[in-house]
């Protein structure tokens, strides 16, 4: 070890989060605004065809991922990471994309169920490229 390294009195741990926060895409980024476009969706749903269940879906996959997409911020700004909040992110958004899916199959409506099947196919491809990217990132650490 060098004696700069020896004198740096800069703790690892913020090290690592100031390069987290150059190197990548955070998944709350994403997950805040996609659970409020689900909530309101849903609220959408309820208002126009006074759908009680697409207001108890948009509401609990809304809240949902608003809340995991909340703990992973809140996880980002302690220099951590919240491991839950993007199982719960992923779950959500393969569970909606599934059956988002089956309704547009059965309907062909593009609207909203279309929609919705491939935003939540798009998200479901980010936060398992998130989880990857993670894995990647703690084993390029413990390497070290």
């Amino acid at each position: 070890m060098s004696i700069k390294g020896q004198l740096s009195t800069k703790p690892q741990k913020e090290t690592n989060h100031r390069q987290r926060e150059r190197e990548s895409m955070e998944d709350f980024y994403l997950t805040i605004p996609y659970g409020l476009l689900v909530l309101a969706g849903g609220i959408a749903g309820y208002v126009k065809r006074r759908s009680a269940a697409s207001l108890a879906a948009g509401v609990g996959f809304g809240g949902l991922l608003l809340a995991s997409g909340f703990a992973s911020l809140r996880a980002f700004q302690t220099h951590s990471f919240s491991t839950f909040a993007l199982i719960l992110e992923t779950v959500c958004a393969i569970v909606l994309m599934v059956l988002m899916g089956w309704r547009f199959f059965k309907s062909r409506k593009v609207m909203p169920a279309g929609v919705v099947a491939i935003l939540s196919a798009i998200m479901s491809g980010f936060y398992v490229y998130m989880i990857v990217a993670h894995k990647r990132r703690d084993d390029s650490v413990s390497l070290m």
